[in-house]
């Protein structure tokens, strides 16, 4: 059996390090999120160190009435954590208050130690829960570590279930064992998954925050394509590969027809909301290999890699008939909308990717001036 007071210590230690640095995080950026989670951790401290002076004293109002309302406020306070990050979190501060509140009202004539407990896990089932429903609302699809911050959301919600059926069973007589050995396990893990709770969250934003620093310096903002920038160092990366290998590849220029016609007529939202419908049409007919981005106003940029002068103007066409064949609808407004291509087939290897694409524009210029909504191929 694992020693108890061990990891009441080494998760005491853990969760003030971690609080701590979490208020510091927030001291230093004032982001609520920080704020709300270092708290949690905090709280989750006080309430282990009341819980365990039931061994040294027998004052029931400190070690059983306040720990049982920290162990509620910790969940709570994470809650608020996970919903400071979508900034939701001032409209479930006052829920919050509302469960502690209500908690400290009802432990206080119930005053049984055995009753609070059933009560306080049952609430405390019902925090994780909720806070494992409430993480799928972040906008944290790009961080796979999400999941397992809600696999010990969900984890912890099973075990307090769990020990609330057995508490509930146990004080109805219906048990014929004893259950003071399973609701030791149940503590320790609460403890453990807590304590890794506390440090998958910071772990969590840091990830969030580098990620978002790397779509910012390579995503296009409106459209979330790739932007010039990072288009050209991957299609350099792709360009080599096809020259050490003799491959042919395809470069694509795409603009948009008329398209300053459609920001006088309409405005600049529907120019916007334009660009990204055009951005979506490109994208739906493109293979998984396939790179695309927007490197300028309206105009696009596309690599096709392994691909031939025949099945690059096929897929051209493609993504050509696929605009010009469904209009686009704004404010309920029916908007005609084409594109011209040019196109560039390589299949020598001494041209960089600068080359291609002004190769691929002059096509894109001839495509204009043939009379636009067609797709142009050049040759080396």
């Amino acid at each position: 059996m694992v020693h108890l007071p061990t990891i009441i210590t080494v998760s005491i230690l853990l969760n003030v390090l971690i609080g701590g640095f979490l208020l510091s995080l927030y001291i230093l950026r004032q982001q609520s999120s920080y704020l709300y989670w270092g708290s949690s951790c905090l709280i989750f401290v006080v309430a282990q160190i009341t819980a365990s002076l039931r061994i040294f004293i027998d004052f029931p109002l400190l070690t059983h009435y306040l720990a049982d309302l920290f162990i509620i406020a910790a969940p709570l306070a994470a809650i608020l954590g996970v919903h400071a990050y979508n900034n939701t979190d001032k409209a479930t501060l006052s829920y919050c208050i509302g469960v502690l509140i209500t908690s400290v009202f009802v432990l206080i004539p119930l005053y049984n130690i055995q009753i609070n407990q059933i009560f306080t896990t049952f609430i405390i089932a019902c925090c994780f829960s909720y806070a494992a429903y409430a993480l799928r609302k972040l906008q944290l699809n790009r961080i796979k570590h999400a999941l397992l911050l809600q696999v010990c959301f969900v984890l912890h919600a099973i075990l307090m279930f769990l020990q609330f059926v057995l508490l509930m069973l146990n004080s109805l007589s219906w048990l014929a064992i004893d259950i003071s050995q399973i609701l030791a396990v149940i503590l320790i893990s609460h403890i453990i998954i807590t304590t890794c709770t506390a440090m998958i969250w910071p772990l969590l934003m840091f990830l969030e925050s580098e990620q978002a620093l790397t779509d910012l310096a390579n995503l296009d903002p409106l459209t979330g394509l790739l932007n010039r920038r990072a288009f050209l160092n991957i299609s350099a990366k792709h360009l080599e590969q096809a020259n050490n290998h003799k491959k042919e590849l395809c470069a694509l220029m795409i603009d948009i027809d008329y398209f300053k016609k459609v920001n006088d007529e309409f405005g600049h939202d529907a120019g916007d909301e334009a660009i990204k419908w055009v951005a979506n049409k490109i994208q739906s007919q493109l293979r998984e290999q396939d790179i695309v981005a927007r490197i300028g106003g309206e105009e696009f940029a596309i690599l096709l890699p392994c691909t031939s002068k025949e099945n690059g103007r096929t897929l051209s066409e493609r993504v050509r008939l696929a605009i010009n064949s469904e209009q686009f609808i704004y404010q309920q407004q029916a908007i005609s909308l084409s594109i011209s291509i040019g196109i560039i087939n390589h299949t020598l290897g001494s041209r960089n990717i600068n080359d291609l694409l002004a190769q691929a524009d002059k096509g894109l210029y001839k495509a204009k001036n043939n009379g636009r909504n067609q797709v142009v191929v050049m040759a080396f």
